[in-house]
């Protein structure tokens, strides 16, 4: 019924995928502005980027509101509302987890921005640049292959992410001997690598809108 309510309502669809697209594209500046902070000379007190990440995350969640808003008034949808919510929310989540490590980063005021946490701020960066890229392809739903290819890079980001997380906290545990160097070093690269699951987590949900509406 919705897909033949749709063919004469095609404005709709539209008013969702520009929404779904500014919150992945939401996503992606904040995760450019991450990875600017921590590449370059480290000095904290004027770093303006984390101002800028916190003013983008609050833009995520407007645009998250206004999925649930917009859904709530319309007649059809490009496909069921609780996938909608699921998808926008897994968005703004990875808009969410990167708020939280940038927020790490400028609270603990770090003496060194280490190499483990430059090469998962880029892996978080290439990742939300492959989730924009997935997002915009929903448009056309009907190119699966594209789409599932995108996710797999995605995947294969994430993956990537625990080996760097896993071998920076073990050599972190072997040689750090200052208790609280620990806990901060320890909290942001956890931070860091949490957010590429969430980038992953997006993967899951666009591949069940895919099977729902092949």
């Amino acid at each position: 019924m919705t897909n033949f309510l749709s063919r004469f309502m095609p404005k709709n669809d539209a008013v969702f995928f520009n929404l779904f697209n500014r919150a992945s594209a939401n996503s992606a500046a904040m995760a450019k502005l991450l990875n600017d902070a921590v590449n370059g000379e480290w000095i904290p007190e004027q770093k303006t980027e984390f101002a800028q990440i916190s003013r983008l995350k609050a833009q995520s969640s407007d645009i998250k509101r206004q999925v649930y808003a917009v859904s709530g008034k319309a007649l059809v949808s490009p496909f069921e509302r609780n996938d909608m919510y699921a998808l926008v929310s897994a968005i703004n989540a990875v808009s969410d987890y990167i708020d939280s490590s940038a927020r790490r980063i400028n609270l603990y005021s770090l003496d060194v921005i280490t190499a483990p946490i430059r090469e998962l701020c880029a892996i978080i960066l290439e990742a939300s640049q492959h989730m924009d890229r997935c997002i915009r392809a929903l448009n056309k739903i009907s190119d699966s292959e594209t789409i599932l290819g995108i996710c797999n890079q995605i995947k294969q980001l994430e993956h990537k992410a625990d080996q760097v997380y896993d071998k920076a906290f073990a050599l972190l545990n072997a040689k750090e001997t200052d208790t609280f160097q620990l806990i901060k070093y320890s909290e942001i690269l956890g931070a860091l690598e949490r957010t590429t699951d969430k980038c992953e987590q997006v993967t899951y949900i666009v591949e069940s809108i895919l099977i729902k509406n092949s």
